[in-house]
């Protein structure tokens, strides 16, 4: 309901290393929790994105930004020395943190979907641009070495807390993330891609995870050895696992060398959409030096660009013959043939300053903050673990689930007809549409131009044929959160002096 969404979105607030897991956290984490669940559902069942928009209205995009470095820090650089100190932490404790990394990234990969939302991050954007990178670095890190963070992974605490598969989604998403922050590129700053093509070097990186890594696989310890006639062939009582629509199912050799066919995976369509979007964009070839390391590993993606994977993603074709030039012509001639200007304009660089403010009040105020995070990690209250199941309780979140997907509580049969459901759903778009009439037909209006906010339409067909009169006007209903707005990096710089 939308009332319940305005009390979920007026809970979020930020919270300072000091306030993190303390009650006043807990209500945050809870409404992001809940947030990010009825944004998965409003996008799973075609709805009108009602949390997209009311974040969007009272611009905390940014925050979220905010949330996921902050609990970075917490993960790096707090709870390996809690681990190596403390006995008496309490997992489920140390999970609510964990977990709500997951949710921040989750809701902000639905949330940059859209063009609009990427240019609410305003300043904010680099900073997540980095925190991506960092997290995809140490996702690719961990793959190479066959194990997992060692001061997580190697603490009794944590050994039955399944903490690589949050990591795995975390660093699942920050690709779609970037896929999509490089898909926008036209409607940002071109310091984006800048800093995607030289600071970050996300195309090696993206190469990486594509042709080593395959962050949507990983190898897990079989249970029992009754697992040995499953379709999965391994060595050392080891089965394969598929990233699979957020869970992960086992699968065979087959499927997951892609030998047999099929569909293209999603997460490497958005590594593949990734490359293509920064070695083709304009800005490429001023930008991005193609020494004879990179070509290398550029070159070894031709293996891979197979007509299969082309049919699927047919802009690849241009791609792919773009290596095959680099190939010929070498890196010296590749980009000068392809029609763009080589001239370096001078461009100044935004710094990430989230993280290294954040490590600032860490090292000021160290001891003062880990009283604080020693005692609540501590906490096995029945009044706090009650507080913790409410959020994670299945029956909970079905409820919040169905209350996402229905506006209004029926009284009806549950065995209504199909048809009498769809007039009944009708009904309560309209009563959400209220007065509001298509600024082109005049009639009942149930969308909404999702840049603007501001023109009604009653179909798409409706908004296309305005879109020639509307395009003049259609701007970004809210302005971009930026550090001169005063923002929350500005509440920073204020408690460092």
């Amino acid at each position: 309901m939308d009332y319940e969404e305005d009390q979920l979105i007026e809970q979020t607030r930020l919270c300072q290393l000091e306030e993190l897991a303390s009650d006043r956290w807990l209500l945050h984490h809870q409404a992001v929790v809940q947030l990010s669940l009825k944004a998965v559902s409003q996008t799973a069942q075609l709805r009108e994105e009602t949390v997209y928009a009311k974040l969007m209205e009272a611009e905390k995009v940014s925050l979220l930004v905010y949330d996921a470095i902050l609990i970075e820090i917490w993960r790096e650089e707090i709870l390996p020395h809690l681990l190596k100190t403390e006995s008496s932490l309490s997992p489920l404790m140390i999970y609510s943190v964990l977990y709500h990394e997951g949710a921040v990234i989750s809701l902000l990969e639905l949330l940059l979907y859209h063009s609009a939302a990427c240019e609410a991050l305003g300043d904010s954007i680099v900073d997540l641009l980095d925190y991506c990178h960092r997290t995809l670095l140490r996702s690719a890190a961990a793959s190479a070495s066959s194990r997992n963070h060692p001061s997580l992974a190697d603490s009794p605490i944590l050994k039955h807390l399944d903490v690589s598969h949050l990591e795995a989604n975390i660093a699942i998403r920050c690709i779609a993330i970037l896929r999509f922050l490089a898909g926008h590129a036209d409607n940002l700053s071109e310091i984006v891609t800048s800093r995607m093509l030289t600071t970050t070097d996300v195309p090696l990186l993206a190469v990486q995870l594509l042709m080593d890594q395959q962050p949507w696989i990983r190898r897990v310890r079989r249970q029992s050895d009754g697992d040995d006639e499953s379709g999965s062939r391994n060595d050392d009582d080891e089965m394969l696992e598929i990233y699979d629509n957020g869970q992960w199912r086992r699968c065979s050799h087959d499927e997951a060398s892609g030998s047999s066919g099929g569909q293209i995976h999603p997460v490497a369509a958005h590594l593949w959409l990734l490359l293509l979007s920064l070695l083709m964009s304009p800005v490429a070839p001023r930008k991005y030096d193609l020494n004879d390391f990179r070509c290398q590993q550029l070159l070894k993606l031709r293996s891979s660009l197979n007509p299969y994977v082309i049919d699927q993603i047919p802009p690849l074709a241009e791609f792919e013959q773009w290596l095959v030039q680099l190939s010929i012509v070498g890196a010296h001639q590749v980009w000068r043939h392809s029609g763009s200007s080589l001239q370096k304009p001078f461009i100044l660089e935004l710094v990430a300053e989230m993280r290294q403010l954040m490590l600032k009040q860490l090292a000021a105020e160290w001891t003062a903050i880990l009283d604080g995070q020693r005692q609540f990690l501590s906490d096995e209250s029945p009044e706090t673990i009650h507080r913790l199941a409410a959020i994670y309780d299945p029956e909970h979140l079905e409820a919040t689930f169905d209350h996402c997907t229905s506006r209004h509580t029926t009284t009806e049969p549950t065995t209504t007809t199909s048809a009498a459901a769809a007039a009944d759903a009708a009904g309560r778009q309209t009563n959400i549409a209220g007065s509001s009439t298509c600024t082109l037909c005049a009639k009942p209006a149930l969308h909404r131009c999702s840049r603007c906010r501001r023109q009604h339409y009653c179909s798409k067909e409706c908004q296309v044929a305005d879109w020639p009169n509307h395009n003049s006007d259609c701007k970004p209903a809210l302005k971009p959160l930026t550090r001169r707005d005063g923002g929350h990096l500005n509440l920073l710089l204020q408690q460092q002096h």
